[in-house]
Parts: C-alpha cells; sequence; structure tokens
C-alpha cells in the first residue's frame, strides 16, 4: 500500500512551511524512519519501497518549492518516464534515513533526479530517474519553470546524458 499517511502529513507540515527558492545546485534533503511497512520479509526496507521513498521525497520538494502547487492550479500530474537503482547496503527499519534529492539534468520534455538513501553515514541505494509533469503530452521543464516564476536554462551532466541514450537505444517489446 502507497505511503498515504506520510504524504497527508507531509502535506500538512508543507502547509504552514515558507516556500523555498528552487536551486538546481542544492541538494534537498528529506529525513524519514522506515517502518513496519516498509520492510520485507528480512526484515530491511523491500527494494520496491526505496521508489516510494524517492517519490514521497520528490514531492516533499515540490511542495516545498511551490511546484506542486503550480501542477494543481494546471491540473497537470507528475509522472516517471524511467529509473534505475542500484542498492548496496540494507535499509534498516526504525533509524534515521536521508533521502537526497539532487536535480542533475533537464532536456526538452523531462527533468532528471539522481537521489539517494543514506543511514549511519553511508549511501545504500543510489537512483536515477527520468521524471516530468504532463497535461496532455509532457510540459515542457522551461514552461513549468517558468510557471514557478524561475528562469534556468537547461543542463545535463554527461553521464545523465549517456544513461539516457543507453535507455531510449534499449529495444522495447511490441
Amino acid at each position: 500500500m502507497y505511503a498515504y499517511l506520510r504524504l497527508a502529513l507531509m502535506v500538512i507540515k508543507n502547509t504552514f512551511r515558507k516556500r523555498e527558492v528552487f536551486d538546481p545546485t542544492t541538494s534537498y534533503v528529506w529525513t524519514v524512519r522506515p517502518g513496519l511497512a516498509d520492510l520485507d520479509v528480512y526484515p530491511e526496507v523491500n527494494n520496491g519501497r526505496h521508489f516510494v521513498l524517492f517519490d514521497l521525497a520528490r514531492y516533499d520538494l515540490a511542495m516545498r518549492t511551490g511546484l506542486f502547487r503550480w501542477v494543481r492550479k494546471t491540473r497537470s500530474a507528475f509522472v516517471v518516464a524511467g529509473s534505475t537503482i542500484r542498492y548496496r547496503h540494507r535499509l534498516r527499519p526504525w533509524r534515521r534515513t536521508q533521502v537526497i534529492t539532487d536535480l542533475v539534468g533537464m532536456d526538452d520534455r523531462f527533468f532528471y533526479f539522481q537521489q539517494r538513501t543514506v543511514q549511519s553515514g553511508r549511501t545504500c541505494s543510489l537512483a536515477l530517474l527520468r521524471t516530468g509533469v504532463r497535461r496532455k503530452g509532457a510540459i515542457h521543464p522551461e514552461e513549468v519553470l517558468e510557471g514557478m516564476g524561475l528562469s534556468i536554462e537547461p543542463f545535463m551532466h554527461s553521464w545523465v546524458a549517456e544513461w539516457n541514450t543507453w535507455d531510449d537505444e534499449r529495444p522495447w517489446p511490441i
């Protein structure tokens, strides 16, 4: 089940928080303590739950910077169009965990985020996600940022561009 209680608490918390100006060079940190609902049988955070934590961290970023409000006002939606993840260490329950989000690129359709979980000072998982905002098709990231009152030129780290090319060239089953 999706983490609706965490999401509701996040909405309430961000209702009273002062809006931050989005800075593409800043690492955004969201702190959480994984609980019983996040675990598999081992007990550690389930591999799929890492993506839920990443989703929630991006929602927190969107709420903190005003993007969430713009998306609701324009009746758009957040989408994930691709992802790659690597796991290095078990993510243990009930321990303080940071989810660190960095914008590592933008192109004509998508935002690219690198997100990682950190527990006890070491990175447990690291993901690269291709995300976007859509209404009736993808909304250009520059339009999204302009809607938030920002002017940020598209950029992309070379390793993100290589991943993007690799992912686009993979055969897609019919």
